[in-house]
């Protein structure tokens, strides 16, 4: 009787843990700035609880709000991307454990520390990552011989490369960004990059969407290509999120799908883009596991030491 009690806790208890909303997350598309504009609407989201979203008043404000959101949901590490290294280390600063640090392109497309740079960087645990790549909005390539040097560096010391895939706010071209072209997020220009470096660690942010079947050969050619969900799982009508989600896991790349937000100038959608993901009807509890932390464990080679504390 004993023993039939004692497997019966155990089984309720491990219902319980799986469905657990303080299991640990990692996000691994966040974004830090030197400023920001206030009371900024995202009104080009597709649902109105995203539209309805707004910038805060300040960097600071911005940082704070940040924090907040990822203490409300248990998130125990994030790759966090800026143009603005200062930017960077107020975010380490502020928390020296759950932030690692990603440099992005500048206005020109070009990334703002030289390879020499990039890799000094890099062993003094200054900067983490590489991306994410806005080259779509200055008009550049993945493949642009500026960049070589950059993929070199990071397939010789193992740094990751996140390369922005997929669409921009509309409105773009005639705007913020008139070299943008839509053409240029498709993640299929990614692929010489991957053939001349086969060791590279990298993810395509946003999945590539809508070139979801270009994502999917992509994903499929190349066994060690990751991607990530962010904005997806936010600014997005939820059928269509849930439609690209929906057809990367029935291709089979539930183990490489990592969770993200990119959240840039609007902390709130930290807390819609993860009630996303839990909410998907068609993923299992161990699936929703996978997306939210364990694949970006694995992408970012977390010691189990690492893992174990993040699950304290």
């Amino acid at each position: 009787m004993k023993k039939i009690l004692l497997i019966l806790f155990l089984v309720i208890n491990l219902d319980s843990f799986a469905q657990d909303p303080q299991l640990p997350i990692i996000d691994i598309h966040l974004h830090a700035y030197q400023g920001v504009p206030p009371n900024m609407k995202a009104s080009w989201a597709g649902e109105s609880y995203a539209q309805g979203l707004s910038s805060p008043e300040n960097a600071s404000t911005h940082l704070q709000m940040v924090l907040d959101e990822i203490e409300k949901n248990n998130i125990k590490l994030a790759l966090t991307s800026s143009t603005s290294i200062k930017a960077l280390e107020t975010w380490q600063q502020s928390r020296p454990e759950l932030f690692l640090m990603g440099i992005q392109t500048d206005d020109d497309g070009k990334p703002i520390l030289s390879p020499d740079s990039l890799k000094l960087y890099f062993d003094n645990n200054k900067v983490n990552a590489l991306g994410e790549l806005g080259l779509q909005y200055a008009g550049i390539a993945p493949d642009d011989p500026m960049m070589e040097p950059y993929y070199k560096v990071a397939e010789d010391y193992g740094i990751p490369v996140c390369l922005h895939t997929g669409l921009g706010p509309p409105g773009g071209p005639h705007t913020f960004a008139p070299k943008f072209r839509t053409t240029l997020g498709k993640p299929t220009l990614f692929e010489p990059v991957l053939v001349k470096h086969p060791n590279m660690k990298a993810f395509i942010a946003h999945a590539g969407w809508p070139y979801i079947s270009e994502t999917i050969a992509m994903m499929y050619i190349y066994p060690n290509l990751y991607a990530d969900i962010g904005v997806l799982n936010w600014a997005l009508t939820k059928k269509a999120f849930y439609t690209a989600l929906k057809q990367l896991m029935d291709a089979g790349f539930g183990k490489r799908i990592m969770f993200g937000t990119d959240q840039m100038l609007w902390p709130e959608a930290i807390s819609i883009a993860i009630k996303a993901v839990k909410e998907a009807h068609f993923l299992s509890e161990d699936q929703k596991r996978d997306i939210l932390y364990n694949n970006a464990a694995t992408f970012l080679d977390l010691s189990e030491e690492t893992i174990a504390k993040h699950h304290e």
